[in-house]
C-alpha cells in the first residue's frame, strides 16, 4: 500500500522545519550580497589593485602609479586602499627619479576621467597602454603584447564585444588598429608516422566566426592544398586542415594559409 501522507502531517511538518528552511535560504542570499557578489567594492577594488601590482612588477611605473590612484580615491574604505596608500608613494618617488633633466618626458595621455571610471578595469589599463603606445619605439613589443592580453582579458572576463573593443578611441591609432585587429593565421606541422598533419592556429586575441581556411604546403616539386570551414576558432586554438607527406630529403617545407573570417582576412607565409 502507497504511503501518501495527509494535510494535517504537511502542516505539522511545515510549522516545525518551514522556518528553519526559509531563514537558511534568506541567511545564504544576505551573505552572498553581502560578502561575495563580485561587483562589490572589495572585489573591484583587489582587481585593480592587482593590476596596479603588476604594472609595478613589469616596471611600468606609471600605469601602475595611476591604478594606485584610483584605488585611493574610488574604494577609500578597503583593504585594498590601505595596501595602496603604502605603495603608491613608493612608485610615485620611482617615477619622478626615472626623469631626466632636459630630455623630452613622456606625456601622460588625456583620457576623460568620468568617462574612464565607468570602464571595466581590464579596458580602462589596455587603452592606457594604447595611448603611450607611440611614446618610445623600443617599447612598441612590450606594449603590444601587454594591450592584447589586457583586450583577451575584456573579451574572456569583462564580456565586452570585438565591436565594443574597435569602437574605442585610443585602440584606433593609425600604427596600432592594424597590429590589434588584423586576421593572424599561423601554421603548425605535427609530425605523424606516415602523413604529417598540419594546421591553422588563430593568433589573434578574439575567436574566429565562420571561418574560410585554405592552406597549401609545398616541399619541392610536390604540392598539396586543403580548404576546411569552420563556425567558430578560440584564441589560440589550432584546426587541422591536411595531411602532407613530408620526405627526410625532400628540401625545405613552406606553408601557405588564408583566411577569410566574419572579422575579416588574413593570409600568412613561411617555412616549417
Amino acid at each position: 500500500m502507497r504511503w501518501v501522507p495527509t494535510r494535517e502531517m504537511l502542516a505539522q511538518s511545515w510549522q516545525k522545519y518551514g522556518l528553519i528552511v526559509v531563514g537558511n535560504i534568506v541567511f545564504f542570499v544576505l551573505l552572498y550580497f553581502i560578502s561575495y557578489r563580485p561587483n562589490n567594492d572589495e572585489h573591484r577594488a583587489s582587481e585593480l589593485l592587482a593590476m596596479a601590482q603588476e604594472q609595478e612588477t613589469q616596471g611600468r611605473a606609471e600605469a601602475a602609479s595611476v591604478l594606485y590612484g584610483k584605488v585611493l580615491s574610488r574604494y577609500p574604505e578597503t583593504e585594498a586602499s590601505r595596501m595602496a596608500k603604502t605603495r603608491i608613494a613608493a612608485v610615485e618617488k620611482w617615477v619622478a627619479s626615472r626623469a631626466v633633466p632636459g630630455k623630452s618626458q613622456i606625456v601622460a595621455p588625456q583620457l576623460d576621467l568620468s568617462e574612464m571610471l565607468d570602464r571595466r578595469p581590464s579596458l580602462y589599463i589596455a587603452t592606457y597602454l594604447a595611448a603611450h603606445y607611440g611614446d618610445d619605439p623600443a617599447l612598441k613589443p612590450k606594449l603590444r603584447a601587454a594591450i592584447l592580453a589586457y583586450l583577451g582579458a575584456a573579451m574572456r572576463i569583462d564580456g565586452l564585444s570585438l565591436a565594443d573593443l574597435r569602437r574605442e578611441k585610443e585602440l584606433r591609432a593609425p600604427d596600432l588598429e592594424t597590429e590589434l585587429f588584423s586576421i593572424r593565421p599561423a601554421c603548425a606541422m605535427a609530425p605523424d608516422f606516415v602523413y604529417d598533419d598540419f594546421s591553422v592556429r588563430n593568433d589573434n586575441f578574439f575567436p574566429w566566426h565562420n571561418a574560410n581556411i585554405k592552406l597549401e604546403i609545398k616541399q619541392g616539386s610536390e604540392i598539396l592544398s586543403g580548404e576546411i570551414r569552420v563556425e567558430e576558432l578560440a584564441p589560440g586554438a589550432t584546426i587541422d586542415v591536411l595531411e602532407f607527406r613530408v620526405k627526410g630529403s625532400g628540401g625545405v617545407v613552406s606553408c601557405a594559409a588564408d583566411v577569410t573570417t566574419a572579422e575579416g582576412r588574413g593570409a600568412w607565409n613561411g617555412k616549417i
